[in-house]
Formats: structure tokens, sequence, C-alpha cells
């Protein structure tokens, strides 16, 4: 079965909300835990990604298994950029090569669609190499690493690192 992607719509903020709670029940599946996924929240990205960035979903028999967005900050001096990117697969559907294909279409869109964007960033925990390799292979590259900036418990922390991705097609917006 071929997945199908498509840009993200408020109508899908319920099936969102159950896709990232499932995520957040799993092992390095995103950094919020699942008391802190909510209606809230999940309106939050939707609604920035929608006015000010770009959200993907993949669907499977008309159920979406994986989800993508990133959004420019209200700031002046951050219109040119698209942060806090997240991406997720449920956990039955991860291995297939979704992740990927997600990654590769958002990333197709901004290049044609967003030139007024120069960078994409993100970040990814250190110790999954897995992801950091999966990040490289897309064209991030890896800015440096945030000592214990992630907290776990009391004793323990992880250090995330922050990559960026380049659009070769931006052009400067006139203003």
């Amino acid at each position: 079965m071929e997945i199908s992607i498509e840009k993200a719509d408020i109508k899908h903020k319920s099936e969102l909300l159950q896709l990232y709670r499932k995520v957040a029940g799993i092992s390095d599946g995103i950094i919020r835990n699942e008391d802190e996924i909510n209606e809230e929240y999940i309106s939050d990205f939707l609604t920035n990604s929608i006015e000010n960035g770009l959200i993907l979903v993949g669907t499977l028999e008309e159920k979406i298994v994986g989800e993508i967005h990133a959004y420019t900050p209200d700031l002046f001096a951050f219109q040119h950029i698209l942060t806090d990117l997240t991406i997720l697969v449920d956990p039955i559907n991860q291995g297939q090569g979704i992740g990927r294909k997600l990654f590769e279409k958002f990333l197709k869109v901004v290049t044609s669609e967003f030139v007024h964007i120069k960078r994409i960033e993100l970040y990814t925990r250190e110790h999954n190499e897995r992801n950091v390799k999966f990040y490289e292979s897309l064209g991030f590259i890896n800015e440096g690493r945030q000592k214990d900036k992630i907290f776990i418990s009391e004793v323990a922390f992880e250090t995330p690192l922050h990559m960026a991705w380049f659009n070769p097609n931006y052009t400067m917006k006139k203003h």
C-alpha cells in the first residue's frame, strides 16, 4: 500500500492527538511525555504550521500514520526560518520508509514553494545515532550539542543536537 501525503488541515486535529499520544508513549518517540499531549498542544502547532509554516500528514488506508511540521516564529529576525520541526510515525508503521517519504516531500515543498525560507531547524537526541544519521542523509548538518538540556529525572539528563538544513533555492523576500 502506497502512502498518501497531503497538507494537514484543522479537521485532522483529533486524529493527530491520538497519534501523538501513541508516539509519546514509546521510548525516544518524541520529547513530550503523554501527559503533555493535549488538545491545546495539537491546536497550537497545527494552527501555527498552517498559518506560518508547513504541516504534512501521511495516510495509509485513510488513517494518519505520520506527520511532519515546522513553522516560522513570530519575530521579524526569524522570518527566514522554519523551526521546531517535529516528525513522527505510528510505532506500528515505523521502519517502512514513511518518515523518509514525509521528510522528502516536506523538503521538496519548501524548496519549491517556500523560497523565502533559508533554514529548517530541529533537535534530536545525541544518543539516537539512527536519527542523527537519518537527518544527515537528508542534508541536515549538526550545528552542535546542548549538554544536559533535556531533563529526564533529578539524576538523568540527555543532550540534544541542534541540526539545520539550508534551502538551495532561498531567495530573499522583498519588503
